[in-house]
């Protein structure tokens, strides 16, 4: 497969200098410039001109092992959601949730669509990711593929796709009700997001708001500016009580891969958080 404009071929470049990144890639897609580079003991996929903005980071030494807060958060869905076991998940980035589940979650049906063949290539030749077993690969735009699937098709269904900006392209009032269509009764919709820049992420969360009738589950990450938001497509939301998300993460089992789902649930948004910031937008608690 050739692409245009690459820098270099799928394998290692030489060392750089000590201290420096180490570009593996560094080529352009028909979707935006694709970098996978080494730096401090990890290999990151960068995705745009960001290069301080992964969209994966793992550990060189142990490619399970990730610093990235965010995975382990959309994990969360699974204990929190009524029904967990077929997964629609938009954006393969380097294929690290999907691996953890395939080592991990076989019990659960993960379909991953991803809209370039060259991040697909990426993850299977620098990330370790194949496709197999519980978890199918798709390459197609997510926005299609949703569009073509069965009315209440889907248990889950986790956005984790954006563009070389940062900003998911799917991310909208119409989209949300495509999606809340191809959910089941008591399904799922879980989305990664952008704590900043601010009026953004306020924006998506009250347009999902909007949708689904209901204050999303916020989890925030302490490090790396992210936000887990999860919504029920059901009358009534989710429970917001520590204590009732602490017994459906000891319901379904407290550990995936290098995550700590236990953890995970600290991180749950504050009361302040809905009201001073996302309601009266007066004050960031960040």
């Amino acid at each position: 497969m050739t692409w245009p404009n690459s820098q270099a071929e799928l394998a290692p470049a030489a060392p750089e200098k000590s201290g420096e990144p180490k570009i593996l890639f560094e080529g352009d897609s028909p979707f935006h410039r694709v970098t996978v580079l080494e730096r401090d003991g990890f290999r990151m996929l960068c995705l745009g001109q960001r290069l301080s903005s992964p969209q994966t980071r793992v550990s060189i030494a142990d490619l399970e092992a990730s610093d990235v807060e965010y995975p382990g958060l959309m994990l969360l869905s699974l204990a929190v959601g009524r029904k967990n076991r077929r997964i629609l998940m938009l954006g393969l980035g380097g294929g690290f949730i999907p691996g953890l589940f395939k080592r991990h979650l076989s019990e659960h049906l993960l379909t991953v669509v991803e809209i370039d063949p060259l991040v697909a290539e990426l993850a299977e030749t620098f990330f370790g990711f194949s496709a197999g077993g519980n978890v199918e690969l798709v390459i197609a735009d997510g926005l299609d593929h949703i569009s073509a699937l069965p009315a209440e098709s889907c248990d889950q269904i986790w956005l984790d796709a954006y563009d070389g900006s940062g900003v998911s392209p799917l991310a909208s009032i119409g989209f949300f009700d495509l999606v809340r269509s191809k959910l089941v009764e008591g399904g799922l919709l879980t989305q990664n997001l952008l704590v900043f820049p601010e009026d953004l992420l306020v924006r998506q969360l009250a347009d999902v708001k909007a949708v689904f009738g209901h204050d999303p589950l916020l989890f925030l990450a302490r490090h790396g500016g992210n936000a887990v938001a999860m919504n029920l497509n059901a009358q009534d939301g989710l429970p917001r009580a520590k204590g009732e998300l602490v017994e459906a993460v000891k319901a379904f089992g407290t550990d995936v891969g290098p995550y700590d789902l236990l953890s995970e649930v600290n991180k749950l948004a504050s009361r302040y958080f809905y009201d001073r910031w996302l309601l009266h937008g007066d004050e960031s608690p960040l």
